[in-house]
């Protein structure tokens, strides 16, 4: 597979990765990730591999079933994309133990993705976990 172009990538990222992926929980975006990707971000129940990224999107979208992430910013240099994003929704499922509270939520992060071709093969991510666990455990 040649090099990816900086319209290929970010319609992999965008719209399949994204759109697919964590916007609408279809575990069929993760066609975008490379058999051998890397997730740099680890969490515990989940591998940072291919499938354990693929399992985590569906995870949050079920704890967020209508969480949109709308891209903000994105840039490209060689191979290598980074996205600034927001996204919204609600807490309706679980969350790391946390059962739905029906709470409104917003959440800000910054993705860097690898490419290989038009494949993701790396993921570096940073949110506002904390912000987003403070929205769903106030009292």
């Amino acid at each position: 597979m040649g090099d990816a172009t900086r319209e290929q990538m970010v319609e992999a990222y965008v719209r399949v990765w994204i759109g697919e992926l964590w916007n609408l929980g279809d575990p069929a975006g993760g066609r975008v990730l490379a058999e051998d990707f890397h997730d740099h971000r680890p969490i515990e129940q989940f591998p940072n591999t291919r499938e354990g990224h693929i399992a985590m999107a569906v995870d949050w979208h079920q704890a967020f079933p209508d969480m949109t992430f709308v891209i903000e910013d994105v840039m490209v240099e060689s191979n290598k994309l980074v996205a600034r994003y927001r996204a919204a929704g609600t807490h309706l499922g679980v969350l790391s133990g946390i059962p739905g509270t029906g709470r409104g939520v917003e959440l800000t992060g910054i993705d860097i993705m690898g490419f290989r071709g038009r494949e993701i093969v790396e993921w570096w991510h940073n949110e506002d976990i904390n912000g987003l666990m403070s929205q769903i455990t106030a009292p």
